[in-house]
């Protein structure tokens, strides 16, 4: 999944390693009463991984074609998409606001980089 902010596109990874990550969020939960960087959702009939807390900037020019299975575009349920944004805003809100980085990739370094390269 995208998420599209002005020139820069916000890439969420997709894994199918369910058993993996259900354990790994149970932990969070457990821990801290929720889990904002980790979703399970079924999109396009089969239960995928959201890895919020992998989302990395790119740009359009990078993107050579949209997922696809068996030939048709994988389209994300609006209500699914929204949950996705939200805890993406709500991530981004702890890391700039209170200084809790959530992401596993250095977005500030490479948000500025796509910055650069339009600019």
């Amino acid at each position: 999944m995208a998420i599209k902010d002005k020139d820069i596109l916000w890439f969420i990874p997709l894994s199918s390693k369910i058993d993996k990550h259900k354990a790994i969020i149970k932990k969070k939960v457990e821990k801290y009463g929720s889990c904002k960087t980790i979703m399970i959702k079924k999109i396009a009939g089969q239960e995928q991984v959201i890895l919020i807390q992998n989302a990395f900037p790119t740009l359009d020019k990078y993107v050579k074609s949209r997922h696809t299975i068996d030939g048709k575009v994988v389209k994300i349920p609006e209500a699914i998409k929204k949950e996705i944004v939200d805890n993406f805003k709500y991530m981004l809100i702890l890391k700039n606001n209170r200084g809790l980085n959530l992401f596993f990739t250095d977005i500030d370094k490479n948000k500025e980089i796509m910055l650069q390269e339009i600019n």
